[in-house]
């Protein structure tokens, strides 16, 4: 009875429409919407899409390797073989023809290769040939200004065949071939070993004599 008492007065005092608008604000702060809102806010923050993990990253495509020297011939390989006739040929491969001049002197053949350059420094190792039947000792190339060179010592005085030949792509050949012969070194026999002394001859193996020897007869 107390409670109606006091309600009926509050509605007398402040009208009805305050008093339900009263009891609206309660019920709303009631339910408490804020903390609800901020959490969402924070579990959607923490849950942002992710990469899946089996996802490959994008490869980039590879670059052509980059030359020395732009526009300029590549020469890409030298090399020695020994053909099935008993003659042996040097060679280089070049990225494209090039023009070559010889420059011959005592012991040794260099060709020039112009506007030519190394790409790669191992080319630069000497081919050593001195274990092969051929009168090619070793070759080298080797970078002269803005040419190169390919340095060919020898061990006899011969006149290779030279020629610049197309391959695929665009690239070339330069061959140098060398005529058969006898080129190694000749590998002398070993002396003959002495023979034994007398003295080291056991005696099972002494020639037997034809004379015998009788112990002398008593007088």
């Amino acid at each position: 009875m107390a409670r109606h008492a006091l309600l009926y007065g509050m509605w007398v005092r402040t009208g009805a429409t305050a008093f339900f608008v009263q009891m609206a604000i309660a019920a709303l702060l009631a339910l408490d919407p804020a903390p609800a809102f901020a959490q969402e806010s924070v579990a959607g923050a923490a849950s942002a899409p992710t990469r899946p993990a089996d996802a490959a990253a994008p490869r980039r495509p590879k670059s052509a390797p980059r030359r020395a020297r732009a526009n300029s011939p590549d020469a890409i390989m030298p090399g020695f073989e020994a053909l099935a006739d008993g003659s042996t040929r040097l060679f280089v491969e070049l990225s494209e023809p090039v023009s070559y001049s010889a420059k011959v002197g005592h012991g040794a053949i260099t060709y020039l290769l112009k506007g030519a350059h190394v790409d790669r420094r191992n080319n630069y190792n000497p081919l050593v040939t001195v274990h092969f039947n051929t009168p090619v000792t070793s070759a080298r190339l080797a970078p002269h200004g803005k040419d190169l060179w390919f340095v060919i010592a020898l061990r006899a005085n011969v006149d290779p065949t030279v020629t610049m030949d197309s391959s695929k792509d665009g690239g070339a050949i330069l061959r140098i071939e060398f005529p058969k012969g006898v080129y190694l070194p000749k590998v002398s026999a070993p002396p003959p070993s002495p023979a034994a002394p007398a003295d080291d001859v056991a005696p099972g193996d002494r020639p037997a004599s034809s004379e015998t020897s009788e112990p002398p007869s008593r007088p």
